[in-house]
């Protein structure tokens, strides 16, 4: 079954900054809520790749580890970043974030098309909508409370 649903958030940094922070795996820990520990790998002619630790809560404390593998596509002159994410029971996450200039902003908006079995449709779907909510809002946190000069910048072509 596929569940997909897109979302979007305006962030007071400049485009390029946003292209960075994206763009890296290990940056995403602390942007995507469920994920507990990244370690980067060997990935394919321009992408980049991480295997990670999320803790999803399956009851208030309770929670289950999974293993996942992240590969991420940084597209500089699409002005886009590709995720594909594998996860247990045959639970596959692509989404793909696109940026807009926004005046002296940044416009992000992430598509998310998840693939899981039909006996966790409702679990997953309302797992993945909650952590990508909480992606966009830590997104927006991170890259407004820093400077410009604390973050990376990649030029785009």
């Amino acid at each position: 079954m596929i569940i997909r649903f897109e979302r979007s958030v305006v962030v007071a940094a400049p485009l390029e900054r946003v292209f960075a922070e994206l763009s890296e795996p290990a940056r995403f820990l602390g942007l995507q809520p469920l994920l507990t520990e990244i370690r980067e790998v060997e990935a394919g002619p321009g992408m980049r790749a991480f295997e990670a630790i999320e803790r999803v809560p399956i009851l208030g404390p309770i929670a289950i580890r999974n293993r996942l593998h992240v590969e991420v596509t940084p597209l500089a002159t699409a002005q886009r970043v590709k995720t594909a994410a594998r996860a247990p029971l045959g639970i596959r996450v692509e989404a793909e974030f696109a940026l807009a200039r926004d005046g002296s902003a940044t416009r992000v908006r992430e598509s998310v098309a998840v693939t899981c079995p039909r006996w966790l449709h409702g679990f997953v779907r309302n797992t993945a909508i909650a952590a990508q909510e909480a992606l966009l809002a830590n997104l927006a946190r991170r890259l407004e409370a820093s400077a410009p000069a604390d973050s990376a910048t990649t030029a785009l072509g």
